[in-house]
C-alpha cells in the first residue's frame, strides 16, 4: 500500500480543510485565541493547527503501539496485525500484514482490536468481546525482523479479551465477561505462556461482588514498574502491586463510585454506565509513575436532562502518599461523539484521541496548568481510536469513515494511519472542566479523594462483580479454568452499545458540523 503524502502543494487541505483543522482547536479562552486574519503570525503561545505529513490505508486498523526506538508501528486490523516502518515520517511503509488467524483448524479469529509490543515480541489478542464457541487468547510472535513475523505460540482462553497489555515477561489481559471481571496475568518469559495469576478488586473487598457487571468492567490495563494499572470502568482505576505475579495486592484506587452505590444502581444500561462521573476508560502513567493519566469514554443521554453526562475528558493525578486529581482536560467541542479514547505519553507529553473530535497534544509538565499544543480533526473523514508518539512527532489510528455505511464502518473501509509532526512552541491554556458530582446514596463522596492502602496489604478496597440476577454464580476458580458467563455471551457487557454510541456520535457531531457550514 502506498502512502498518500501530503506535504506537496497538490495535497495540501484547502481553505475549507484547513478550517477543520482550526476548528478542532476551538473552544480555548478566548484571551488567548487569535482571529482566524492573524494565523499567519501565530506566536509560540498558542496552539498549533497540526496538519499530517503522510497517511497510510490499512483496512481495519484499531490499536496501534510503537518499537522502543519509534520507528516501528504495530497495528490491529480486526483481524489480525499489520507492522509498519515509520523511520521517514514522511514516507510510512507497510512491511507485513497477518491476517485471518487460526489455530489447529479454529478460527480464523474475529474482532481483533488489541496488540501490544515488548523486547522484539508481540501479543495480539482477541476476540474483544465475545469468546465463546470461537477462537480465543493471545498470540504471541517473534517481530524482531518486523517484516517477517514469526508464530511463536497461542494461548487459548474461554473467555474474551477486550483489552491486554505486555512488559516482556508477563501479558496481562482483560478477562471480559469472567465472573468479577479479573485481569489475568501469564509468565510468557519462554515461549510457552503459562497463567500465573489473576487479580479483581473482589479479591480487596467482597462487597464488590453485589455491584452490576456492566459497571465492574474490567476495560483496560497497563503495568509499570512492578505496577498493574486497571481501568475499571464505574468502579475507578486500580494501581496494583504485581512484583510478585502471582500474589497481586491493591495499592489505591483513584476515584469514582463505591460498591455499596452500584449495588444500589444494579446491572442494566443505568445512566452511570453511560454517563460521567465513572467510565474509566483508558489508563497510562508517565515514566516514573509520579503522575497517572485517566481518560474517561462517556455520553450524554438525552433522559438525564438534569445533569450534564459527556463527552468525557482525561483526568491528570499526581500520585504519591495521598493521590489527588489535580484537572481534567476537557473534549473539543462541537461533537457529542468526541469523548477520550487511548492516548499515550512521551515525557511531559500526552498525545490523545477523541473519535471523531481529532488528535490533540498536551504540555502536562504541570498538571494543575496543562497546556494545549496543537491539534487536527476532520470529523467528516476520521475517527480516531488512539494517538502514540513515535522517534519524530506521533501517530493518529483513524479506525474508520464516519461518512461509510454501518457495514462498512464495521469492515474498518478507510480506515489508516496518519502521521503528524511534533507540535512548535509553548502552546496555550488547556481547555479543562469541572469533575461531575458524585449522586447520592452509598458513594465514596468527593472523587478527588482516592481509597489507598499501603502495600503490605493494609486498607479497603474493591470492584468487579455480579448481580442476584446472573444465571452463574461467581465462585473462586483456578488459572486455567475460568469460565464465562452465557449473560454476556462471554463478553464485557455493553460496550457494543458504548461503539455504537461512538459511531452515533461521531455522525451527529458530522452533521450539525455541516449544517453551521451551510449557515455561514
Amino acid at each position: 500500500m502506498v502512502p498518500r503524502q501530503t506535504d506537496d502543494a497538490a495535497d495540501r487541505p484547502s481553505e475549507v480543510d484547513r478550517r477543520r483543522v482550526l476548528a478542532g482547536l476551538a473552544g480555548v479562552a478566548a484571551a488567548t485565541t487569535l482571529p482566524a486574519t492573524a494565523a499567519a503570525s501565530r506566536s509560540a503561545d498558542q496552539a498549533a493547527p497540526l496538519e499530517p505529513t503522510a497517511e497510510l490505508a490499512i483496512e481495519g486498523v484499531c490499536e496501534a503501539v510503537v518499537s522502543e526506538d519509534g520507528e516501528t508501528v504495530f497495528a490491529a486490523t480486526r483481524d489480525g496485525f499489520a507492522t509498519v516502518d515509520v523511520s521517514d515520517p514522511a514516507n510510512p511503509a507497510l512491511l507485513s500484514e497477518e491476517r485471518d488467524l487460526t489455530h489447529d483448524g479454529q478460527g480464523p479469529m474475529q474482532r481483533v482490536y488489541d496488540v501490544k509490543y515488548a523486547d522484539d515480541r508481540l501479543v495480539v489478542a482477541g476476540p474483544n468481546a465475545g469468546g465463546r464457541n470461537e477462537l480465543s487468547g493471545f498470540f504471541l510472535y517473534d517481530v524482531s525482523d518486523p517484516a517477517n513475523p514469526e508464530r511463536l505460540a497461542f494461548q487459548p482462553t474461554n473467555y474474551g479479551i477486550h483489552n491486554c497489555f505486555f512488559d516482556g515477561t508477563h501479558a496481562y489481559l482483560t478477562g471480559s465477561g469472567v465472573p468479577n471481571e479479573p485481569t489475568m496475568i501469564y509468565d510468557v518469559t519462554g515461549d510457552s505462556p503459562e497463567q500465573v495469576g489473576e487479580w479483581s478488586a473482589v479479591d480487596e473487598d467482597d462487597a464488590w461482588r453485589d455491584a452490576g457487571r456492566n459497571s465492574l468492567s474490567c476495560h483496560d490495563v497497563y503495568v509499570q514498574d512492578d505496577t498493574l494499572y486497571v481501568a475499571y470502568w464505574d468502579a475507578g482505576t486500580w494501581v496494583v502491586d504485581v512484583s510478585d505475579p502471582a500474589n497481586p495486592s491493591a495499592v489505591a484506587k483513584l476515584g469514582e463510585h463505591s460498591a455499596a452505590y452500584l449495588a444500589e444502581i444494579g446491572d442494566g444500561f443505568t445512566s452511570e454506565f453511560i454517563e460521567l462521573p465513572g467510565n474509566a476508560h483508558y489508563v497510562q502513567p508517565n515514566a516514573d509513575g509520579s503522575a497517572v493519566y485517566v481518560g474517561k469514554e462517556a455520553w450524554d443521554r438525552e433522559d438525564t436532562p438534569d445533569h450534564d453526562g459527556g463527552p468525557g475528558g482525561i483526568e491528570l493525578w499526581s500520585m504519591g502518599d495521598e493521590p489527588t486529581r489535580e484537572t481534567i482536560l476537557a473534549p473539543p467541542e462541537d461533537n457529542d461523539g468526541a469523548t477520550s479514547h487511548n492516548f499515550g505519553v512521551d515525557g511531559d507529553r500526552l498525545y490523545t484521541s477523541w473519535y471523531g473530535g481529532g488528535v490533540r497534544v498536551y504540555d502536562v509538565t504541570d498538571p494543575t496548568a496543562p497546556r494545549l499544543l496543537g491539534g487536527w480533526r476532520d470529523d467528516e473523514t476520521a475517527v480516531f481510536w488512539t494517538a502514540k508518539p513515535i522517534h519524530e512527532g506521533f501517530v493518529g489510528a483513524s479506525y474508520q469513515n464516519p461518512e461509510n455505511s454501518r457495514e462498512e464502518r464495521q469492515q474498518g473501509l478507510d480506515a489508516r494511519l496518519l502521521l503528524f509532526p511534533e507540535p512548535e512552541g509553548e502552546g496555550e491554556p488547556a481547555p479543562t472542566m469541572e469533575p461531575r458530582p458524585v449522586p447520592e446514596g452509598g458513594s465514596d463522596g468527593d472523587t478527588d479523594t482516592p481509597t489507598t492502602r499501603p502495600p503490605d496489604g493494609g486498607g479497603e478496597g474493591g470492584t468487579a462483580g455480579t448481580t442476584d440476577d446472573d444465571p452463574v454464580t461467581p465462585a473462586s476458580h483456578t488459572p486455567g479454568t475460568t469460565t464465562t458467563d452465557d449473560s454476556t455471551d462471554g463478553g464485557s457487557p455493553g460496550f457494543g452499545v458504548l461503539a455504537a454510541l461512538a459511531g452515533v456520535g461521531a455522525a451527529a457531531g458530522l452533521a450539525r458540523r455541516r449544517r453551521r457550514q451551510d449557515e455561514e
